[in-house]
């Protein structure tokens, strides 16, 4: 399934005020344990989830989370991974065929899952799910939501190696309704972009949070596929970024060429995918 392999994540960290008060004490605890770093807490989140893959009933043993402070304020970013594993097994199951599938997720398994989700969906009329992941690449709209500037790097020989960018929601939403208003404007005369694909869905899905939640990109498995060089010379975030820019003075040949250059950069990755 998806977890095994190499990924990017997008987050979300809700300030405790954005949660119920019970929920509130038991991240305060949780914090107070001295939780897993970004990195290490990724990594035990994934063997969480395969565990979970090869039970019969696709049981998460046990609920996690990331934790920030800034500036003093914890904010926090629920693993969700049973909520995800449930997700993952029906998208997994869906996208090939019956024969196939039932292989690997048993129909039995489906039908289970499928019965927890409405259950959880019935009990939360508004889910809010805190981490999107992404395999092999990471989804071009991603990039509208951060600024150059808002990007962490750490290279070398290192175990704490990454690639992370971290924003304040509100910046992040206000570059994608920016990017979301000018690709609306050019559909008529560019219906097939692909620059449009998947933006609207991420505006919305930010809009779930809290209007003090901070959104952080994270490459963590794809920095291992990666060279230093590589990842200092990524300007996916620039290129995006001058797409956007060009389209709204409507030149769409500059914009045409801004975002071809994060498809030739991310198109190796996506071979790799292929090959796997």
């Amino acid at each position: 399934m998806p977890v095994v392999s190499p990924a990017a994540y997008l987050r979300v960290y809700e300030p405790l005020a954005a949660f119920s008060p019970a929920e509130r004490l038991r991240w305060q605890r949780f914090a107070a344990t001295a939780p897993p770093s970004r990195r290490a807490g990724t990594r035990r989140e994934r063997v969480v989830a395969l565990v979970a893959t090869v039970r019969p009933s696709l049981d998460v043993a046990g609920e996690s989370a990331f934790v920030q402070m800034v500036d003093g304020l914890m904010f926090v970013c629920p693993w969700s991974t049973q909520l995800r594993v449930w997700q993952a097994a029906v998208e997994f199951r869906g996208g090939m065929p019956e024969r196939i599938a039932d292989v690997f997720l048993p129909r039995r398994v489906i039908d289970s899952a499928e019965t927890e989700l409405d259950r959880w969906r019935a009990r939360r009329p508004e889910p809010k799910v805190h981490i999107e992941t992404s395999t092999w690449t990471v989804p071009a709209p991603w990039f509208l939501l951060f600024d150059p500037a808002e990007r962490m790097l750490v290279t070398g020989d290192t175990a704490e190696r990454s690639m992370v960018y971290r924003t304040e929601i509100g910046l992040a939403r206000r570059r994608i309704s920016e990017a979301t208003d000018t690709l609306a404007a050019m559909r008529a005369s560019m219906p097939d972009t692909a620059a449009a694909e998947g933006v609207t869905d991420l505006a919305r899905w930010l809009d779930a949070f809290h209007p003090r939640s901070r959104v952080e990109l994270d490459y963590d498995g794809l920095v291992d596929l990666l060279e230093d060089d590589v990842l200092r010379q990524d300007s996916s975030v620039e290129d995006l970024a001058e797409a956007v820019r060009a389209l709204r003075q409507g030149r769409t040949d500059r914009a045409t060429e801004a975002y071809e250059r994060v498809l030739v950069r991310w198109r190796p990755m996506q071979a790799r995918e292929s090959a796997s």
